[in-house]
Order: C-alpha cells, then sequence, then structure tokens
C-alpha cells in the first residue's frame, strides 16, 4: 500500500530552508556570483557616458588656445616647435595629436573626445583590475574593481569627461603610468620605461612615475642599472621640461607659507572623500595617508604581491604634491573647485583599498564577503560624494553652449578669457570646426543667426509684480556680463544677458537677440534653473532662466519665443540695479 504521507519540498528536505535562501546560498558559492558583481563595474562608464553624450560640443578655453598655439590662420599646422605643445606648464605632446584627430575625424566635438577619454578610463579600471592579487577571492577581487571604477568615473571627476580636453591630457597620463608601473612590477623593464617616457610627453603629471619606476627596480633587486636609469631618464625629461616651459602664470593669492602648503596637499590627497568642505577633504588627505603608515607596519601589506600598489599610492602622493607645490598660491580652495585633480585623490585612495581588503582577508575574513561589501559600498560613496559638483557642472555645460553662439555670431570678445576672436575664428572656420560646421543651430527649431523676425508682431514682455505667479508672459534681464564688455570690430559692446522669462498657458521655447531691422544677431541657452525666481514668485517653474549673448545697442532686442510662435521681447540692455551673478547661477 502506498505511503500517503507527502513527500516534504524539494527545497527543505535537507535543511529545512526557505527555497530562496537555499538559491541564494548555492548562488553566493558559485563561481556566478563574482562574475555578477564584476559587471556592476561596468555600471559608472555607462552613467558617465550617458553625461558625455548630453555635454556640449563646443570645446573649452584651454583646447582653444592651444589650437591658436600650433596652427596658422589657414588652420594649416605651423612648423613644429616644442614650446608650442606647453599649456599652463604642461607638455601637451600627445594629447594634441589626439585632438588634432578628432578635428580632422569628428570636426573638434566635445563628446566624441568624451567618449574616447571614457575609454581610457574604463581600460585604467581593466588594467587596475589586472593588478589585483591572485590569492584574493574571486569575490573581493569583483568587489574591488566594482570599486576601483566607481571611484576612477566618480561624479567628482565629471569635468575630466564633459570636458573632454581635460580628461584626454590628465587621464590618459594616468593609464600609461598605471600600464608602465604594472609592467615593471612584472619585470618587464623595456616598455615600462618606453610607456613612462610617452606619458611624460602626455602631461607633467606623470612625472614622479620615474622615482616609483626606481623604486620597484630596488624593491625586485634588480641589477643596478635598472635602478638607476629610470631616475637618469627622470631627471632628464625634467631638466628639458625646465628649460623650455614657459614662466608660469601669475596667482591671484599668494600664499607661500608652510602651513597653506600642506593643507593644500591633504585637500587635493582627499578631495575625494567630500563634497565642497576643505577641512574634510585635508581631514580625508591626512586619514588615507595615516593608513598607509599602518599597512607598513604589517607583514601582509609589505609582500611582493602588493609591490605595484604601494607604487601606484607612492606616485599619487607625489602627483599630489606637484600641484600643491605649482597651484597654492592660487588659494587653498581652487583644489575643491578644480574637479581635474580628483583624479590624484583617486590614485591614491584604490592603493589603500586594495591592501587594507589584502590585510583583511588574510587576517579576519578568509572568505571575503564582508570585505567585498565594505569596498563596493566604500567605492559606491566615492561615486556619490561627487552629485553636488556634478549638479553644477552640468549647469555649466548647458550655459557653456553660449561660447558657441558667441563664436558663430563673431561674439566671442566677451568672453574676457577667450583667444582673441581675430586669431581664433579664422582657425575654426577654416578648419570646419564646430560651431563652423553646416548642423549648427541655436536649437530653436525655427529662428537662426540671419534669420529675420518680425519687430511689428512683438509684445513688450513685463517684469512680474507681486511675489505671486503671472496671469501673463513676464521676466526680465537681472545681470550683464561683463559690466563693461569688450568691444566688437565695429565697435558695439556684446555683452552676456542673464534673465528669466515664464508663460504659464505658453511656455518658452527660445530666447534669441535682433537687432534694429529683426534679424538674429545673438543667442543663447533657456530652461536653466532660477531657484531664486521660483522663490520670489510662487508658482513659477524653476526653469525659467536664460543666458544669451548679443550687440547690446539701442535698437536690439531680446526676444523670447513661445511655443505657439508669439514672441515678447526685453531691451538688450543691462538692468538699472543688477543682481550678483552669484546668486543667479549655481555653479558659479
Amino acid at each position: 500500500m502506498p505511503d500517503p504521507t507527502p513527500e516534504p519540498a524539494a527545497s527543505t528536505v535537507h535543511t529545512g530552508r526557505p527555497a530562496w535562501l537555499e538559491y541564494a546560498r548555492r548562488l553566493a558559492l558559485s563561481r556566478w556570483l563574482p562574475r555578477l558583481v564584476a559587471l556592476l563595474a561596468a555600471v559608472p562608464a555607462l552613467t558617465t557616458l550617458l553625461e558625455v553624450t548630453r555635454a556640449g560640443r563646443l570645446q573649452h578655453i584651454d583646447y582653444l588656445f592651444q589650437l591658436t598655439r600650433i596652427t596658422n590662420a589657414d588652420g594649416t599646422l605651423k612648423p613644429f616647435d616644442l614650446q608650442n605643445y606647453f599649456s599652463n606648464e604642461h607638455l601637451l605632446g600627445l594629447p594634441t595629436l589626439f585632438y588634432w584627430l578628432n578635428i580632422e575625424w569628428f570636426a573638434g566635438d566635445n563628446r566624441t573626445l568624451g567618449v574616447f577619454v571614457v575609454v581610457v578610463a574604463a581600460l585604467t579600471v581593466v588594467a587596475l583590475g589586472a593588478a589585483l592579487p591572485r590569492d584574493l577571492p574571486p569575490l573581493v577581487r569583483a568587489g574591488l574593481l566594482v570599486a576601483a571604477s566607481a571611484l576612477v568615473f566618480s561624479l567628482h571627476g565629471l569635468w575630466n569627461f564633459t570636458r573632454a580636453m581635460s580628461g584626454t591630457a590628465w587621464l590618459t597620463a594616468n593609464l600609461i603610468v598605471v600600464v608602465s608601473l604594472l609592467l615593471a612590477s612584472r619585470g618587464r623593464w623595456w616598455p615600462a620605461l618606453a610607456l613612462a617616457l610617452l606619458g611624460s610627453l602626455t602631461y607633467g603629471t606623470a612625472f614622479p612615475v620615474w622615482p616609483m619606476l626606481a623604486l620597484l627596480a630596488l624593491l625586485r633587486r634588480e641589477v643596478w642599472w635598472k635602478r638607476v636609469l629610470p631616475l637618469v631618464l627622470g631627471v632628464t625629461v625634467v631638466l628639458v621640461w625646465l628649460h623650455f616651459r614657459p614662466s608660469p602664470p601669475l596667482a591671484g593669492q599668494p600664499a607661500g607659507d608652510l602651513g597653506s602648503l600642506l593643507y593644500y596637499f591633504l585637500a587635493i590627497a582627499g578631495k575625494l572623500w567630500t563634497t565642497e568642505d576643505g577641512g574634510v577633504a585635508a581631514a580625508a588627505g591626512a586619514l588615507i595617508i595615516a593608513v598607509y603608515g599602518a599597512l607598513a607596519t604589517s607583514k601582509v601589506a609589505r609582500e611582493p604581491r602588493l609591490w605595484f600598489w604601494w607604487a601606484l599610492a607612492g606616485h599619487a602622493l607625489l602627483y599630489c604634491g606637484m600641484i600643491a607645490l605649482a597651484r597654492v598660491d592660487y588659494g587653498e580652495e581652487v583644489g575643491l573647485h578644480t574637479a581635474r585633480y580628483t583624479s590624484a585623490s583617486v590614485l591614491l585612495s584604490i592603493p589603500a583599498l586594495v591592501m587594507v581588503a589584502s590585510v583583511a582577508h588574510r587576517k579576519v575574513d578568509l572568505r571575503g564577503y564582508r570585505i567585498a561589501v565594505a569596498v563596493v559600498l566604500t567605492g559606491l560613496l566615492g561615486f556619490a560624494l561627487g552629485a553636488p559638483y556634478a549638479k553644477q557642472e552640468r549647469t555649466a555645460g548647458r550655459i557653456h553652449e553660449v561660447e558657441a553662439v558667441a563664436l558663430r555670431a563673431g561674439l566671442s570678445d566677451a568672453y574676457r578669457v577667450y583667444p582673441a576672436a581675430e586669431d581664433l575664428v579664422p582657425r575654426l572656420r577654416a578648419l570646419g570646426h564646430y560651431p563652423f560646421t553646416d548642423d549648427f543651430t541655436l536649437g530653436c527649431g525655427g529662428p537662426e543667426l540671419g534669420s529675420r523676425l518680425d519687430r511689428g508682431a512683438m509684445e513688450p514682455l513685463l517684469p512680474a509684480r507681486g511675489n505671486k505667479r503671472p496671469l501673463r508672459a513676464a521676466g526680465t534681464v537681472n545681470a550683464v556680463e561683463p559690466v563693461d564688455p569688450a568691444p566688437l570690430a565695429d565697435g558695439h559692446p556684446a555683452p552676456i544677458f542673464y534673465g528669466w522669462a515664464h508663460d504659464r498657458e505658453d511656455p518658452v521655447r527660445c530666447v534669441v537677440v535682433v537687432d534694429g531691422a529683426g534679424t538674429v544677431v545673438g543667442g543663447g541657452v533657456n530652461g536653466l534653473v532660477r531657484t531664486d525666481v521660483a522663490r520670489d514668485y510662487a508658482g513659477v517653474a524653476p526653469d525659467s532662466g536664460f543666458v544669451v549673448v548679443g550687440p547690446a545697442d539701442a535698437d536690439n532686442r531680446i526676444v523670447v519665443l513661445h511655443r505657439s510662435g508669439a514672441m515678447h521681447w526685453l531691451p538688450a540692455k543691462g538692468p538699472e540695479h543688477p543682481m550678483p551673478l552669484d546668486d543667479l547661477i549655481e555653479w558659479r
């Protein structure tokens, strides 16, 4: 007779655990979990790639100056002169080659260069992953790979990707240094030395690789010439650099005392671990250095498998010191507001994370589950702490689009820090460099520079009254920059206008500048967040701000185009009582 007693569920026959818990246990013990965790390393790269696709097409200031140094007015390259390849005291050899290729293939588009920088950063993560100690559990290695990716692509360093000319120099040099040290740690000296030389031709931040190569040769007990050759080559590179480098730019806040220098150094070292607080950054930098001091007393941390990480940490420390010595006179806080310096803090933090994980694995957690969770969370923290800066960088990127309009309209002399229009514009035009491309647009879905608008169909845009949402279209110009604009070739000033416009029934589509005949002679961007307007007028959407550039003649108008086709206008002049720009734009 069959036994009527039902058999227990398959998932609880042996353990009595719920099915989901048993499945989770099997997954945790399988080879698939580390692989799945490692796949998460792609997420920071993909989010950064998305940021790049949303960035503007126009390159930034240092790039434009570099272009004027290496090209003639007709767009041809000047005869080679090493001094033409220096920018801010750095030799831009390899980056300039990438700039030129991007011009030839993609009309100098900032976004395509940004994609290249994302690839460079991704290769850096791959190289760091290849350097991880093989005796660590696969799950810990996967967690460290995710953490390294999160830090390399930290939102703190978004500048290097959305202002790709910067990342092409800084991050390419970092990649070359990482690979050079990795090869040297494995005894492949000739390619390591060749890459170190290439890094020195890429950016000055690669210079500290030379003493670190010598250190690796010493630790590996290589023959004497392998210990000495990196130092000889490094000194030679520095002497050549000293001979050809231009005079450093004058600093605005001289602060050469030891305290300021130490503060700046520590703040650069810990920059990754704060939002905008210099004191917290300096404390974080001191803590990281203290961690290295503690690791130096550990036999586990001194094992040969971690020598690469010590060399990378030493490079990063010297990297921070170089920045501190060169830039302390610009004021201690400039290190926090200069996002490209983040990469120094990243290269200093990742080796500490790897070595702490290695020591913890050996002494505390053999399986490594807790270590993997801890390092991933640490990486996510470093990534997320840059969110406030990333918000500012996105706004700055939107406003940067106004500069493209200024260049195309012949108004770029409104920007004090730009190369003179007579030097820059002919080169861009001859090269077919954006914004001098056929697909340039004001983004209005209609009028472009040179289009004609009917001035008779425009109504004045009146200021808001009271503190409630206007029942009609309203807006004003709050400030101009610069207060005393640089003159154009024809003698007319061309300021940048900051203002806002709102219509609850007929949303704003575009803002342009027209002359007395109605011809579009300027433009910019709208839809910028103005929290002050939303605060002052209940019911007005925060994205009512605009920034435009155009000639400030008496007959000129700033024209607000609405979705329906209706047009309102403001006088193209500054207000009697301008607001401080820092109160208008959060990124400043």
